[in-house]
């Protein structure tokens, strides 16, 4: 009898244990924000331009700000022209004022003349961009002038990159 009881009682329990599983559930949330595609475009006959620039018996440097009307700072160039000076302009639009866009500007870039002579120009104006949207983004630098730097017309290009 007592086998009889313990057979019982073990399949009771089976019974009783195949029902008992718990099952809990909670809800999970899946978004998604679409935003439109920025715009960055270089303005129309915008450069960064140092004017025309004199140099002096030793190495020297101009210097522009990154902003709309910058003023060149010179040291120890020989001299300089009337010629305008300005900034690179850029314009970031249809922007998400939610977002942070990542304004990039490369290190420096080599500039050249026809005869392949060259300077080099420290570029600024990497900036982050939040809270608006649309901005004028400015590229100034620092150009360095060789002593007697030799003649021409000197030019190069670079690429500002922007990520958000």
């Amino acid at each position: 009898m007592k086998k009889l009881f313990g057979l019982v009682m073990v399949f009771m329990f089976a019974a009783v244990m195949s029902h008992a599983t718990v099952t809990l559930t909670d809800q999970g949330t899946a978004k998604a924000k679409i935003i439109q595609a920025a715009t960055f475009v270089h303005a129309s006959g915008a450069a960064l331009d140092f004017g025309t620039i004199i140099p002096g018996a030793n190495e020297g440097t101009v210097t522009l700000s990154a902003v709309a009307n910058p003023t060149p700072v010179d040291n120890q160039i020989g001299g300089r022209t009337s010629d305008p000076v300005s900034s690179d302009h850029f314009v970031l639009g249809n922007l998400d004022t939610g977002v942070t866009y990542h304004v990039s500007v490369p290190e420096s870039v080599t500039i050249t003349n026809a005869n392949s002579d060259t300077m080099s120009v420290a570029l600024t104006g990497s900036t982050d961009v939040t809270g608006v949207t649309s901005k004028d983004i400015y590229v100034g630098g620092v150009l360095t002038v060789g002593a007697s730097q030799a003649v021409g017309e000197y030019e190069g290009n670079y690429t500002v990159t922007v990520t958000y």
